[in-house]
């Protein structure tokens, strides 16, 4: 399984009061680490590819300033949906990146009248090969 991985900061607007990372943040990284794994797929990101359903469990605080590791990767291809894992992890000097949240998100691909419809070959192509 291939997993692509995206870095980015925690920024002071993404916390509450105490300088914790809010936790729908998490959503945005998970959002972040797909449009990357998109692009380097050669895929489009766009709104013939909304999503079906989420998942976020938290393991541990992200906060301001922390350098953030997202990897996401393909955890199942369907008919008409595929699904990718995301994992965010704080990056540290020198040791292993600490596991903060880890999730998943089911993307489901639409025709014009945003009906669902079979994934278009491209899109089981690039998935299948980073499977």
């Amino acid at each position: 399984m291939r997993t692509f991985e995206t870095r980015t900061r925690a920024r002071f607007a993404e916390t509450d009061a105490s300088g914790i990372v809010y936790y729908n943040e998490y959503f945005v990284y998970f959002e972040i680490g797909r449009i990357e794994m998109f692009r380097e797929l050669g895929l489009p990101y766009d709104a013939r590819v909304p999503i079906f359903e989420t998942r976020c469990r938290y393991h541990a605080p992200a906060r301001f300033d922390d350098q953030l590791l997202v990897r996401t990767f393909v955890e199942e291809i369907r008919t008409k949906a595929f699904r990718l894992g995301a994992r965010v992890l704080r990056e540290t000097d020198g040791g292993e990146p600490a596991l903060l949240a880890e999730g998943w998100t089911v993307m489901v691909t639409t025709d014009d009248e945003r009906r669902p419809c079979p994934l278009p070959e491209a899109f089981r192509t690039a998935l299948s090969a980073a499977a």
